[in-house]
């Protein structure tokens, strides 16, 4: 699993000495400088949030990971998930100060989702566990489905979503009770042959908005339903994008990893526009909003999180000491 997160890093590196970036015909995806192209409004429309976890005093042990990959926001708090370091962990989202280091026991997280009853899954990259962190902070193996898994994320009726990484991947469901789980049912692949998504948005009607193209493109985005296992284009020309995420209240996003473009996409429409273009931190991995509509991004290559606040005021977040 090593050689292929290598290869990506190549990719990268690649990516931000050629300095990629382009907007299709028929979209309206612009470059930005600095703050995007337009400022990014604040969001409209309702969503119920998942329960917050109790927080922890920081840790004695402030040691920063390695690297960090998939991100997402629970209250005042992060959590994060680190391959290398085969650990989850939950981060104080103002300080960077570390609350709990969780042992995946040889999962290799590489995204992490929260439930709507506050218990934290993961996706085990190297292994192919599905895991469960509950609120008190214990860690079990719920499933084991297929080692690469990557992209992890609810939907509002606590239906659990996890793809695979690379061209041709799979998207898995779950039912769960709101997060926790229920005897019988298992993961069940309904969407096979998927574009190379690293994360995903969630929409209320329990579509999913996905990049596709990953790193080496061409890269667009793409509507994926569960229930009828079907993939749609909704719009191409897209910088490299490999993460997608929703804000507080169902917009999608896409991320530009190696450009650091976010990616406002209009699914009926059929339109994309750039609101932001995150200059701190590059290369990029994934993203997660918090009610406000500020964003955090977790860098791919540093132990830390550029933080955007609405207006386009960045700072970076390191992780520990």
């Amino acid at each position: 699993m090593k050689d292929i997160r290598v290869g990506f890093v190549g990719i990268v590196v690649a990516g931000l000495l050629v300095g990629t970036g382009c907007s299709s015909a028929g979209s309206e995806t612009g470059a930005g400088s600095g703050k995007g192209a337009t400022t990014r409004p604040a969001p409209t429309g309702s969503t119920t949030a998942p329960a917050a976890s109790t927080v922890p005093e920081p840790l004695a042990d402030q040691t920063p990971p390695s690297t960090i990959n998939g991100l997402t926001l629970q209250g005042d708090t992060l959590w994060v998930a680190s391959i290398e370091d085969d650990e989850v962990l939950q981060v104080d989202a103002d300080s960077g100060a570390i609350l709990r280091r969780i042992d995946t026991h040889g999962a290799g997280p590489d995204d992490v989702a929260v439930a709507p009853d506050g218990s934290v899954w993961t996706a085990g990259f190297a292994n192919g566990d599905l895991g469960r962190i509950d609120p008190d902070g214990t860690y079990q193996v719920v499933h084991h489905i297929e080692v690469g898994l990557n992209p992890i994320e609810f939907g509002s009726d606590g239906m659990l979503y996890v793809g695979t990484s690379g061209k041709l991947g799979k998207l898995y469901a779950l039912i769960t009770d709101g997060g926790a789980p229920v005897a019988g049912f298992s993961p069940k692949a309904v969407v096979q042959w998927l574009p190379d998504i690293n994360a995903f948005a969630v929409l209320d009607d329990g579509t999913l908005v996905a990049p596709a193209g990953g790193l080496t493109g061409p890269s667009g985005a793409v509507r994926i339903d569960p229930a009828k296992g079907t993939v749609t284009p909704i719009v191409t020309g897209l910088p490299a994008v490999a993460a997608g995420a929703a804000d507080a209240h169902g917009v999608p996003y896409l991320l530009a990893n190696i450009t650091g473009e976010i990616i406002r996409i209009d699914v009926e429409a059929k339109t994309s526009e750039v609101v932001e273009t995150v200059r701190k931190g590059v290369p990029f991995d994934n993203l997660a909003f918090a009610p406000d509509g500020t964003v955090y991004v977790s860098s791919f290559v540093d132990p830390t999180i550029t933080v955007v606040a609405p207006d386009g005021v960045e700072r970076v977040l390191s992780i520990g000491s």
